[in-house]
Formats: C-alpha cells, structure tokens, sequence
C-alpha cells in the first residue's frame, strides 16, 4: 500500500471527526507510526449526549425568548466544541404562567459530545431584549440572534454518565443562579455503536463504506465549474458563485462539517444525478452512530425564477432572490439524491433545511430528505418538476411550498419517526405546510395582485403522509393563497384534530385549492371538502419497518398501500420505487 494513500487516510479521519470506513491490510513499512496515530484516534472513547431541557426563571415560569449555552470547564468536550446553544421553544401567545405553559414553553435541545463520563460544563442562559414572558410567539421567532444579550446568569452542568443507564436525567445535575433548568429527557449514545442490520445501498454510501482515498475539502468560495466525485468534506458556508456548475457523479458521498453549508448563487447551477445501484448522498460527518439532526445546514439553492416577494434566504449569510422573473433558466436537477442530517439553526426559529429552494426551476426525480431539524424540502416561488420525493425522520415540516410556488409534484411519501429516536420536534410539524404570500408583502386579496401572481399553484398527485402522534402536528396546514390542486392523497398518524386545515390572514388571497380522492384518519377533519373520500382506522401502508427500533432492524418499510386503499387512494407508492436506495437508520 502506497504511503501517500496512507496520508490520505489518516488526514480523512482526523478531518472528519471519527468517520470510519473500511480498508484493507497492507505491507508494513517505515510508516507505522501513522497506523499508531490513526488507531488511537479511532479507538478514543466519544460519547453523544442528546438533553432536551426546559429554561426556567428562578421562580419557575418557562422563558420563551432564551438562549441556553454550554461550555466546556474540564477538558471533557471532544474538539470541534467550543459554545454549544440553543434557543428556547415558544408556544403560549399570552402570559406564560406555571401550571399553564405548553409543554414546549421554553423547550432547548443540545448535542454534545464527551471524552469522559465524568466531569463538569458551564452553563448560561441568556433572554432577548425588548421580550419577555408575556411577548407573542411570532414576535419571539422573529427575533435576531444578536437581540439574545440580557444575561440572566451562569451556571455548571455535571456530568456522571453509568452506561448501564443511559437516560438518567439525575446524571446530570445543574446548579445555576439567576434561572432555573428542569431536564426533561437524556440520551447517551457511544462512539463505534452503530447496530444497523442488512444496510441499504444508499447506507453503505451515505456511511463511506464505499470510499476509498481522503476526501476533497471545499471551503469558502468556488467559481469556477467543477466535477465532484469520491468523498467530499464541506467546511464553513461554501459559496458556488454565478457562472459556476457543481456535477456530482454517481456514489459520490459529500459530508459537512458542524456549521456547514453548500450555497448555489444565482447564475450557478447543481447537476447531481446518482442511480439506483450508486446514489448520491449528502451527510453529517459526524461519526456513525453520532448523527443527529441539525449537524450541517444543507443546501440551499438560488435561481432567477421569481418569487411572490423580493426577500433574503434563511442563514448567517443572507442572499437575496425572488421578486419579478429574470431568467427562467434550470439551476436544480437532482435524481437519486439522499439528503440528512440537516438544518442546522442560526437563530430562533430559523433554521436551514435539507433542501432549500429559492425562486428556482428545479428537476427532483427520486431524491430523499432524511432526519432534518427543519423542513425536509422548502420551496420559495420558482418551479418545479419532482416525482417520487421521500421525506423521513425530519422534525417539522415535510414539504413546505411558499410565496407562488407552481409546478407538478408526483409520488411524495413524509414519514415521521418516533420521538424516542432522538431530536426536538417544531411546535407544528406537518406533512404539507403550503400557502402563497405571506402577511407582510403587501399583496392584495386575489392571486393576480399587483405585477406578480401571489398563490401557489402546485398540481400534487399521489401522496402518503404518516405521522408520529407529535403534539401540533398536522397532515396538511393550507394557508393564504393556496390554489394548488391535491389528488389521491393518504393522511394517518398525526396528533392535531385536523387531518387538512386552512388559514387565511388579513385581506391576502383566501385558500382556494381543491382535494380529491382523500382517505384521512377516522374521527379527524378536514377544512377543504374533497371529491371524494373515505375515513381509514388502521396504518395505510404495508409494513413501516423496524421504525419502532429507529430504522436500525433488518425491516425496512414498505409504502405500498393496503389492499383496502389501493386504486383510487393509491397514496405515493404504487411500487416500491424506494426500494435499497433510500436510507432510514435514524443517527
């Protein structure tokens, strides 16, 4: 074995953070003292804590507008950390008092990963400026991060991990002045754990099994055209400027780094199409069995195709789209694409998805979103011509279409996991979030007012949606100016008492799209009366697998509609077109 190969696998795992694959022996030489280096690399003990907590002032009422950060005090955080946060959950309008606050009032999550079971973090809490307990929450979502400054004090988190008992919320007791922390869940997960069975073939290569050499880092800018292949590392927000395509091969693995992102410019353009036998993915690179949703941001992609409205995108680094039509031109096709681990958050309540879409014309044809902290795919205006879109284990939206949206959208499946698996779900995590113009752009109250249309228009045909039972979920939430037409589509599993309602705010277009063919849950409602319907009391699909075991067993799921269903509620799988491409083990 060649000694640069050697290098090269060396610097991949110290780049990747403990990303392992597998590689054959080979002759020794004067190099052992990198194979020395890279064992104990790979053999350093790691352990993921997911804690999902609640914020409290010190007389005990939840803090919907905070921040809680973590840091680390005795050298027990693995490099790559530095300040661990995350904002606090609101979902109480009004005053928040004790006894009545939601159950996610003042909700935080952290990742973190340790290098000992034992050992002590600083913890402190701050809440935003011109906020308080009695502010709306989508006064709070809308808050900058640079507004969470008013310190309410610091504080230590201890840790005492006993690996015998891994969700003990006593192993980690906090001692704070000035607020009050209840920690409501724990769960430990340990480095080199990872008990999948009978993995896919798009497991195999979101997981690097098929990578051979040390991966390509890209990093800040690219304008020039380039070719992807093998595995690529994504450190920071990686811009592709205008003028630029990004083809990815077949196989191709790309991994983000913490904090990461892939940005397409308008006037660039990604070309990413794997097959069946050798998908494309795009994942964490955290190590496996230590993936969670928000590791990386995803991508976001910007053409020229309009919007409802000229805004910014989501993300540290804003950038501009939408408005009028410029060039209508192709920046987006994709076919047999994974896209997980997702959507990292940037401020309260704005988070990156798996796929973003800004006033594009975009081409999806099979293409998965898996285990996002945010939407699993969000389009903004533009145009799209997608067919076969599976979105799995993602912790809010499924498919969110905004702000004039139009195009043909055929055989969607959304499939939530179960909250056991680890992740925060959104305070309304559906399967179909859509609406048109949203309530500060100034439209009129019909779909043509002023120079540009204002509704979206999607045509929708073939969908399943299946829920986890998450408080606030809904299978479709159709707001102001939805005008698309929805056929022979399955809703089943969600929490919320409406399997299909409608918003409309202010003087802004009303709801007028249409349903047809629905077989939603028994006992729920639906806001849009659809041509024809039938109620459904037991899962409408064949088999979900070993979801229940977190997408780790030998089952995978079978989409398929029951035989009672099939023909006219067909619902997103006729056939198994998912089938050994697709991915579904949870972290």
């Amino acid at each position: 074995m060649k000694n640069s190969f050697k290098k090269s696998m060396v610097l991949l795992f110290i780049a990747m953070m403990g990303f392992t694959m597998i590689n054959c022996p080979g002759k020794k030489s004067d190099d052992t003292a990198l194979f020395l280096g890279l064992a104990a690399l790979l053999n350093q003990p790691e352990y993921t804590v997911v804690m999902t907590g609640t914020l409290k002032t010190s007389g005990g009422l939840p803090i919907k507008d905070g921040k809680v950060t973590i840091a680390d005090s005795s050298g027990i955080l693995s490099s790559g950390q530095s300040a661990l946060s995350d904002f606090t959950t609101c979902q109480t309008n009004s005053y928040v008092a004790a006894a009545g606050a939601g159950a996610l009032d003042g909700e935080f999550v952290i990742s973190f990963r340790l290098t000992s079971l034992t050992g002590t973090l600083t913890m402190s809490a701050v809440e935003a400026v011109g906020a308080d307990n009695t502010t709306a929450c989508s006064t709070v979502t809308n808050l900058a991060s640079t507004a969470f400054t008013n310190s309410l004090g610091d504080g230590t988190l201890g840790v005492n991990i006993d690996l015998s008992n891994r969700t003990n919320v006593n192993a980690f007791p906090i001692t704070a002045a000035g607020y009050s922390v209840t920690v409501k869940s724990v769960n430990v997960f340990v480095k080199g754990e990872y008990p999948i069975v009978s993995p896919t073939v798009g497991e195999n290569v979101c997981d690097g099994r098929r990578l051979l050499g040390g991966p390509a880092i890209k990093t800040g800018s690219i304008t020039g055209s380039e070719t992807w292949s093998g595995g690529i590392l994504l450190q920071g927000t990686v811009f592709v400027e205008s003028g630029a395509t990004i083809t990815v091969t077949p196989g191709t693995a790309i991994f983000g780094q913490r904090g990461s992102s892939l940005f397409f410019k308008q006037g660039s353009k990604l070309v990413s199409n794997g097959t069946a036998a050798d998908p494309i993915c795009w994942s964490s690179a955290a190590s496996l069995g230590s993936r969670f949703p928000g590791d990386w941001g995803g991508i976001v992609v910007i053409g020229t195709s309009g919007a409802s409205r000229a805004s910014n995108t989501e993300g540290t680094t804003p950038q501009g789209y939408g408005g009028a039509i410029g060039s209508d031109v192709e920046n987006l096709n994709m076919s047999y694409n994974i896209v997980e681990f997702a959507g990292n958050e940037v401020a309260p309540g704005d988070e990156l998805n798996n796929l973003s879409i800004y006033a594009s014309k975009s081409v999806l044809s099979h293409v998965q979103v898996h285990r996002g902290l945010d939407d699993g795919v969000e389009a903004w205006g533009g145009s799209g011509t997608w067919s076969n879109l599976l979105a799995t284990g993602g912790l809010d939206d499924d498919f969110d279409l905004d702000e004039a949206f139009t195009g043909t959208m055929t055989n969607l499946i959304g499939h939530k996991y179960p909250s056991s698996c680890g992740g925060s779900f959104s305070t309304d995590p559906h399967g179909f979030e859509m609406d048109g113009t949203d309530a500060t752009s100034g439209a009129g109250s019909s779909c043509a007012s002023g120079s540009l249309n204002r509704c979206t228009n999607p045509t929708i045909t073939n969908v399943t949606l299946i829920g986890a039972g998450i408080a606030g979920g809904q299978g479709m939430r159709l707001r102001e100016g939805f005008a698309g037409t929805i056929n022979r589509a399955i809703v089943f599993g969600f929490a919320d008492a409406a399997a299909v309602s409608t918003t409309t705010s202010g003087t802004y277009p009303a709801v007028s799209g249409t349903i047809s063919n629905l077989a939603y849950e028994n006992g729920k409602t639906t806001a849009i009366t659809p041509t024809g319907s039938t109620t459904i009391t037991v899962t409408p699909i064949t088999s979900d697998g070993s979801t229940s075991n977190c997408g780790f067993g030998d089952s995978k799921p079978d989409y398929r509609t029951i035989s009672s269903l099939s023909g006219t509620y067909v619902g997103g799988a006729s056939t198994e077109w998912y089938r050994d491409w697709a991915v579904f083990r949870a972290r």
